[in-house]
């Protein structure tokens, strides 16, 4: 009985969790310039933007489905 009711609550809270990750908006901070999803057509100009910005760290998130 406690690993059917610790089974149905981790259920929910994963659920839950869930629910709020994709209820955030996908908005970034005023000055930053939008979020992009990476492409073969727009890579280059990615690219250029990315090898031009010379202050502070850059960062790079990959994020797959799979």
């Amino acid at each position: 009985m406690k690993k059917k009711t610790f089974s149905i609550g981790f259920a929910v809270v994963a659920l839950l969790v869930l629910a709020a990750y994709l209820r955030m908006d996908s908005s970034t901070p005023p000055g930053q310039d939008p979020l992009a999803t990476l492409t073969i057509a727009n890579f280059a100009a990615f690219e250029e933007s990315f090898d031009k910005s010379i202050e502070g760290s850059r960062l790079v998130l990959l994020l797959s489905p799979t």
